[in-house]
């Protein structure tokens, strides 16, 4: 039986095709009896994305603008017009997810009907690299060590289930009603940081984010900003002084003891 209820996925590439060909190739339409509708922004034109989006009955949207990783979102989200109560994800296209993973993400969300829902993120194919989504807000110079000493001290424990302060933008499931609620993303944060923004912002206005390890996604990410003085490097570091002086903190370190 096909519930009145839908499931949304939103995906932007930036010319993303060979990965979103892989990892959503007969991604299924209906799970559970839950529609699964995917739309894709794509930044760039690929003709052969267009085709396989139509091939594949995939809602596809260009309009020739180049636009961040928010403001795209935000768009994906006016076109699919996902009803208040359905989950509104944000996908990566380099993001691996198992139907059996992805069925229990839609039965606990279902179940709970979290604000923002956030999940296990290994980052290599044989699950010995992680990220923890189990967050807290960074203190100032928490990202410079990162970039430097590869040590995120703004993570938390990976296995715990909890209520962060905020969770990667990889794979963030948002109930529908919430997401319009906080305005969606802010624009202004063209890559990098939107993820922390918003979940600040979700939680200033009493919303609660829901970690749960049980569930897992492979993310094979890029990690672009890092590479120091490149094009992404500038933008992740424009967004970070944008963070701070938006967000001020007296707490300079996470060491944790």
């Amino acid at each position: 039986m096909i519930s009145n209820k839908s499931v949304y996925i939103s995906i932007v590439s930036h010319k993303s095709f060979d990965d979103i060909k892989v990892n959503f190739y007969n991604f299924p339409k209906i799970i559970m009896g839950y529609r699964i509708i995917i739309g894709i922004v794509d930044n760039f034109g690929q003709e052969e994305l267009k085709s396989w989006c139509k091939s594949n009955k995939i809602n596809y949207y260009f309009d020739g603008n180049l636009r961040g990783y928010g403001a795209n979102h935000n768009l994906n989200f006016e076109i699919l017009s996902p009803k208040k109560n359905d989950p509104f994800i944000i996908l990566n296209p380099d993001v691996i997810i198992s139907k059996t993973n992805f069925k229990g993400i839609i039965n606990y969300y279902y179940e709970k009907s979290p604000s923002l829902f956030g999940v296990r993120v290994y980052e290599s194919l044989d699950f010995t690299k992680f990220s923890s989504h189990n967050r807290s807000f960074p203190a100032l110079f928490d990202p410079i060590i990162s970039f430097f000493f590869r040590i995120k001290l703004f993570e938390n424990d990976f296995f715990t289930h909890s209520n962060p302060d905020w969770i990667g933008g990889a794979f963030m499931a948002f109930k529908s009603s919430v997401f319009k609620n906080i305005g969606g993303f802010d624009e202004t944060f063209f890559m990098y940081y939107e993820d922390i923004d918003v979940c600040r912002r979700l939680k200033n206005k009493g919303f609660i984010i829901d970690y749960n390890p049980e569930f897992y996604i492979t993310h094979l990410a890029s990690r672009d900003g890092r590479i120091l003085f490149s094009k992404h490097f500038f933008y992740n570091l424009k967004s970070m002084i944008k963070y701070f002086f938006r967000y001020p903190t007296i707490k300079l370190f996470s060491f944790k003891f």
